[in-house]
């Protein structure tokens, strides 16, 4: 575990340079009056992008900084647009938000500091915005089940109103929206829905539906791990040498998760072996209360196949990410043996059997670097731990492994 923290930290102090470097992406910027101005944008995190936009009318031109105030917006060409809008409330403050929709009504969104998604809603492109808001509160009722009163989740809608009072117009939207949750996708097929239905002068748009995407992607990097032997009442820790480990997977995006969540499915080779030579104390026999040579190794051949969830923290030229998940195991050679050096009667050799397939679970932290539209290459750090090993739990403890993964995803 010591090991897995300096590597985890290792890549917390790379990223903030990563961080810091630039990533130009071809695009646009709106200004207050006259034409588009196309060049490159810097391509970065969402809350970056809601303070400031970073332009160059060409790889080799001058880098200037806009705020939402010297800008009507700015975008990335056949990606990501943004306009600058005031927020309600006081004091009045000016941001760049992602364009969703726009028409009758327009949606916009952006994520606020503390990595939280935020919506607002209004009229046309120039109309006051409404902040769209659900909360979720704690409250105690009474249980007649359990007899006592007990925490629940009270979930209340103030956006529903708001949205009902923007759509007035299209009294076919209204019933969708007394079911509606805050949630992206039934947001978009709103607008869409609505802005379709009142017509007007201003231009319809909705952002492309999100679509659910399969990334093929080869890891390879460094393992190390250890396992605990029982034997005589005694526990011994046998660590392995550090090895190769390497395969392939599956980055899987389902068009109704989260856009900073995603799956992923494993397939990784590694093989470890455990050894140690150490005196060991006899519990039976006649030399009992004695210490005697002792030789314990255990080989272990894997497939192991990792189910992961990501989590993405930030969007942008470095995005950091964690990931979970449960791991099964299946050996395709393992052998385990013990050798007693007896005073006067030779070598005793005991052999336990290794089971064929043990499961445990995964924790991952690392960085992905898109490289374009041919991928993204990636760094990680993970922790593993596995339950009971051996046949007889008592004998073979779990495996607990570190490892230093260099992987590439293929695809956007």
């Amino acid at each position: 575990m010591r090991t897995f923290i300096c590597l985890l930290s290792a890549l917390c102090l790379t990223a903030p340079a990563a961080l810091a470097q630039s990533n130009f992406k071809p695009g646009y910027i709106l200004p207050p009056t006259g034409d588009t101005l196309r060049g490159e944008v810097d391509y970065r995190s969402e809350q970056r992008n809601r303070k400031l936009c970073r332009f160059r009318p060409a790889s080799s031109g001058t880098v200037t900084e806009y705020q939402p105030n010297q800008l009507q917006g700015f975008g990335y060409s056949g990606g990501t647009s943004y306009q600058s809008r005031e927020l309600p409330g006081a004091p009045a403050e000016k941001v760049f938000l992602q364009v969703l929709a726009l028409g009758n009504a327009s949606l916009y969104r952006t994520v606020q500091a503390d990595d939280r998604e935020v919506y607002y809603a209004g009229r046309e492109t120039t109309g006051p915005l409404q902040l769209l808001v659900q909360r979720d509160t704690t409250m105690m009722v009474y249980s007649k089940a359990v007899g006592r009163e007990i925490n629940t989740l009270e979930r209340s809608y103030p956006f529903r109103s708001k949205l009902a009072m923007l759509m007035a117009d299209c009294p076919k939207v209204q019933a969708s929206i007394v079911n509606m949750e805050l949630k992206e996708q039934r947001l978009l097929k709103l607008f869409s829905e609505y802005n379709a239905c009142a017509g007007g002068s201003a231009p319809q748009y909705v952002v492309a539906e999100r679509r659910t995407k399969i990334n093929f992607l080869v890891l390879g990097g460094i393992y190390q791990s250890k396992l605990t032997m029982r034997y005589d009442f005694s526990d011994t820790e046998l660590k392995a040498a550090r090895s190769s480990i390497f395969g392939g997977g599956l980055i899987v995006h389902p068009s109704f998760f989260h856009h900073k969540l995603s799956a992923a499915l494993e397939a990784l080779y590694v093989k470890q072996t455990y050894e140690k030579t150490y005196q060991g104390l006899v519990t039976s026999g006649l030399l009992t209360g004695q210490m005697v040579p002792r030789y314990a190794v255990v080989n272990l051949t894997s497939i192991r196949l990792p189910l992961l969830m990501r989590y993405t923290i930030l969007q942008g030229g470095v995005r950091p990410y964690i990931q979970a998940g449960a791991v099964v195991s299946f050996q395709t050679q393992g052998d385990a043996r013990l050798e007693t050096e007896i005073p006067r009667f030779g070598t005793d050799r005991r052999e336990f059997s290794v089971r064929t397939t043990f499961f445990g679970g995964l924790l991952g932290a690392g960085i992905s670097i898109p490289t374009g539209s041919v991928g993204s290459m990636q760094l990680e750090a993970r922790a593993e731990l596995y339950d009971g090993t051996s046949e007889s739990v008592e004998t073979l403890s779990g495996v607990r492994g570190i490892s230093l993964l260099a992987g590439y995803t293929f695809g956007k």
